[in-house]
């Protein structure tokens, strides 16, 4: 997965959130395929990268008191209460997805502003393993991932448009989070702060969850179909006959588990629960939203919706099935050495000593391909129960 292409989307990436927005620590080489930290970085430009997930992090706490708040305490009348029962349903809804949608992506976000050198090493370990499997097979099969960077592209250019209009639109239509903080102020002198502070709020909310989403989609892809083309080209391979040569097989299974236990520890571990949790949320609630919401928001927010539920399912139809078969994959080369008949006794136990490669799902084992038909019923069903129930 790591093409051509996919490093281009990298520099695409780069290039909208770093030299317009300055969101990105890293630079990149696209002829030695490497990601690289920036070595001069201002005290104030980090300051301000911890400062936006912090932001993002302290918005959705204060989005779900604000969801939590009627429960336990009764609102009194206000202009929110008098607003039409359509508008009431709306903020709910908005409100929800402002509290779960942002937590989904958070881990992207906090690796990038607190542990830059995590995405550096992932990245750029990638082209060393490929080289490395290209000297060890003699027939290397092309593989083509035209549909996905072209759906990458077209996800980046769609979330970076949408960053500037959305925070405008939600504010005027007074469906934002914090408008409830702001409700019962009036004053003519402070209206219009109250206006700028709440559309700077959302845009900074909104560009950070997008730099995270479009990060975590292009390392995810790179990583697991990477991994997949390596464990792929490998297992086709036939066995060497060569000792020296199966000898350098063993070490670059070994070096890429290393990596990959690296990428579980720092990464994966805390990155994917919250991923598979809210992200499941996410698309259930916005395939609710795309189809009760037609007609009752404004038609600009409304469109936001089917683009959240297309790009979102992506995650499901793309991401979740290549994580699997990296476990998958990595079990065939695995039985495929142990089983060859010209093995030395200790090449044997070796082969049999390693264990698979995989995505760690935190303490609950790896990615398996159960998980993509569990996340496609779970969806399902949660979206035809909050259709029949609200």
């Amino acid at each position: 997965m790591a093409t051509h292409g996919m490093w281009k989307l990298i520099d695409l990436f780069l290039n909208l959130y770093d030299n317009k927005l300055c969101l990105i620590p890293y630079k990149i080489s696209i002829p030695n395929r490497q990601l690289l930290l920036k070595p001069k970085l201002s005290k104030t430009r980090r300051y301000f990268l911890k400062f936006c997930t912090l932001f993002v992090l302290c918005h959705t706490l204060i989005s779900l008191i604000i969801l939590c708040l009627p429960i336990f305490i009764k609102p009194e009348r206000s202009d929110s209460t008098q607003a039409s029962e359509t508008v009431q349903v709306v903020r709910v809804y908005v409100l929800l997805i402002a509290t779960l949608f942002p937590p989904t992506f958070l881990a992207m976000s906090y690796v990038i502003s607190f542990t830059p050198v995590v995405a550096e090493v992932i990245v750029s370990s990638i082209a060393q393993f490929q080289k490395e499997a290209r000297e060890l097979i003699s027939t290397h099969q092309a593989y083509n991932y035209y549909v996905a960077e072209l759906a990458m592209k077209l996800m980046l250019w769609v979330s970076f448009s949408i960053s500037f209009p959305v925070p405008f639109v939600v504010t005027y239509l007074k469906i934002d989070p914090l408008y409830a903080l702001f409700e019962g102020d009036r004053e003519e002198r402070y209206f219009i702060l109250q206006i700028l502070v709440r559309i700077v709020v959302i845009f900074i909310i909104f560009l950070d969850v997008t730099k995270a989403i479009n990060a975590f989609f292009i390392v995810g892809l790179m990583v697991t179909c990477s991994m997949n083309d390596i464990l792929q080209d490998l297992t086709k391979s036939s066995v060497n006959a060569n000792s020296e040569t199966r000898l350098q097989e063993v070490n670059l299974y070994k070096k890429m588990f290393i990596w990959n236990k690296y990428t579980n520890q720092n990464f994966c571990t805390f990155s994917v629960p919250p991923l598979i949790f809210f992200g499941f949320s996410v698309v259930t609630l916005s395939y609710y939203g795309t189809i009760r919401m037609a007609g009752e928001m404004n038609f600009l927010l409304y469109l936001c919706l089917p683009t959240i539920a297309f790009f979102s399912s992506c995650f499901v139809i793309m991401l979740i099935p290549h994580a699997a078969r990296v476990v998958e994959n990595a079990e065939n080369f695995i039985f495929s050495r142990t089983n060859w008949g010209n093995l030395s006794k200790f090449e044997r136990k070796t082969w049999k000593s390693v264990r698979s490669l995989g995505i760690q799902v935190g303490p609950f084992g790896y990615v398996i391909k159960d998980l993509k038909m569990l996340a496609l019923r779970y969806i399902s069903e949660n979206t035809i129960n909050l259709l029949m129930t609200f």
